[in-house]
């Protein structure tokens, strides 16, 4: 044979050999409850080639790595898993009861290795590695990834990608995914918008980035609001690691305050996936107060909301005074959004778990509001500049509900009872519900679910807070989906059916009979009533 072409066959198997790769995607070592018959691995092939598996091994690292399953014949083809685990767990390719370690006073690990012991990819979780256990490269394992939780997973980053540092390609993933693809966390920011106010029809520039090292798996949805107007939506495709990419909007009118908001899938940060801007710059947009928690249930603490509209260059500080000159001390960040201001933010978290944790704030100084009534000013703690300031009554002191304010109002003073909301756009006075004079009325019928439409169910009532249940039956008086379960709401607002039943899935196409029941919080008369809505 020549020796030119001896040469290339060795270069490319050389070349083959460093794409023949197999990797750990996704392990589950603490299952819910006992481990038996419940661990499971997830291997993955990244490369364009097939992989023969046969022979090759799975070891459990605990003290040191002990040999666990042997694979049979198999053939891994490109781009897909290849899901190996105990006789409880579904969907899988292999059954095999592994003895994982579970982590917990030392560093643990799990390994692949092919069948001639060439080449071997490990994960080896928490912390410390005392028994030395090795990595990839030899070595005594410095980059160790987190100890999942019970019922937790470890998952790469992204699928496939591997990088031997433990630390950065895995996370802890709270909703496994065995034999499919991982959630990719990519973050999606809106960063900075370009508009000349003084021309009624030109373009918007807005600067979208990646945040992160790589792509994510999905499509991002962008939409930009004047007002409760949609005026414009996009897909984008996704972008690469670190990619930034301008985003032109032709505007035909002129405004005064512009919402734009990109939705990626499994994105870890929302608060700065939206972005306000004003025809008078983003320094001339001042945080206001959006929220009152003034009079919690036994249980609970107080809080307020404010609402930051726009970016601002750096942290700004900020001081609330209320009617007996009580302070209470706050810094915002320098990005828009909503931010809840409390005493104790572990405890905000636990009982509103829905809150995004980014957006709470510790305060300090807190002084407690008034039951009966207070005054409230904020400040702008540089210059002392009034920002904002309401007041509410002992009337709008009902335990349990908030103060919101309605933002989409014509009147920057107009304020609802309504269920708390932290971190989060207010729920009452939403003006793409149509006006009515009924208690109640159901809007969206007909709605095709499949396509994110919902059913909205309005109620008015006069006096304070109501105590509600709602629930959705089908034609034959099965109950399908309980939407209101004696909850407290506001006397005036609404509440969503998203066209599932109780166990997440869409329901048939027909007619629904929807069944109200009320009463004011004081425990007056009971207020019942029948509605119906179509499912297309």
């Amino acid at each position: 044979m020549p020796r030119k072409l001896l040469l290339i066959i060795t270069f490319c198997l050389i070349i083959w050999d460093l794409f023949a790769a197999v990797v750990i995607n996704e392990v589950c070592y603490d299952p819910p409850g006992a481990d038996l018959g419940m661990e499971w691995i997830e291997l993955y092939n990244p490369t364009p080639e097939n992989i023969d598996l046969t022979g090759s091994k799975i070891y459990s690292g605990g003290s040191s790595y002990q040999l666990d399953f042997v694979f049979p014949y198999f053939v891994l083809r490109p781009g897909r898993f290849v899901l190996i685990g105990g006789d409880q767990v579904p969907n899988r390719h292999f059954t095999h009861n592994f003895s994982f370690q579970n982590g917990g006073s030392a560093s643990d690990g799990i390994r692949f290795v092919n069948a001639d012991s060439t080449y071997t990819d490990t994960v080896i979780y928490d912390t410390p590695n005392e028994n030395g256990l090795l990595d990839d490269s030899g070595n005594i394992a410095m980059s160790l990834a987190e100890d999942a939780p019970e019922g937790s997973s470890l998952a790469r980053i992204k699928d496939g990608l591997d990088s031997d540092l433990c630390a950065l390609d895995f996370r802890v993933e709270l909703n496994p995914t065995p034999g499919m693809l991982n959630r990719v966390q990519v973050d999606y920011a809106l960063s900075d918008a370009q508009y000349n106010p003084e021309i009624a029809g030109a373009f918007l520039n807005i600067q979208l980035c990646n945040l992160s090292n790589f792509a994510p798996n999905h499509t991002a949805y962008f939409s930009l609001y004047n007002g409760a107007q949609l005026i414009h939506e996009e897909e984008i495709s996704p972008l690469d690691g670190g990619e930034n990419r301008q985003l032109t909007i032709w505007l035909e009118e002129s405004f005064e305050l512009l919402f734009a908001e990109i939705i990626l899938e499994d994105d870890p940060n929302e608060l700065n996936n939206v972005l306000y801007i004003s025809s008078l710059g983003s320094e001339g947009l001042a945080p206001i107060f959006s929220e009152i928690y003034a009079v919690p249930q036994s249980t609970e603490q107080e809080w307020i909301e404010v609402f930051s509209p726009a970016a601002k260059k750096t942290y700004q500080d900020y001081i609330i005074y209320d009617a007996a000159e009580n302070s209470i001390r706050f810094s915002l960040p320098p990005i828009p959004g909503y931010f809840v201001l409390c005493r104790d933010p572990e405890s905000l978290l636990a009982r509103y778990p829905q809150c995004p944790p980014a957006a709470v704030i510790q305060a300090s100084g807190w002084a407690t509001l008034n039951n009966n009534g207070d005054n409230l000013i904020l400040l702008s703690e540089e210059n002392e500049e009034i920002l904002d300031s309401m007041s509410y009554s002992s009337a709008d002191a009902i335990s349990g509900m908030a103060l919101q304010r309605v933002m989409n109002s014509n009147s920057a003073d107009e304020w609802r009872l309504g269920t708390p909301n932290p971190g989060q756009e207010n729920i009452v006075g939403h003006a793409d519900i149509p006006e009515h004079n009924s208690k109640l009325k159901v809007f969206g019928s007909p709605c095709d679910p499949r396509k994110s439409e919902e059913i909205k169910i309005s109620h008015k009532f006069s006096g304070s807070a109501i105590r509600a249940n709602c629930s959705i039956y089908d034609l034959s008086g099965r109950k399908l989906r309980q939407i209101a379960d004696n909850e407290l709401l506001s006397p005036e607002g609404v509440i969503t059916w998203d066209g599932k039943d109780n166990r997440g899935a869409f329901v048939k196409r027909g007619l629904y009979i929807i069944l109200w029941e009320s009463q004011d919080s004081s425990g007056g008369k009971v207020y019942r009533h029948q509605l119906t809505a179509v499912i297309k």
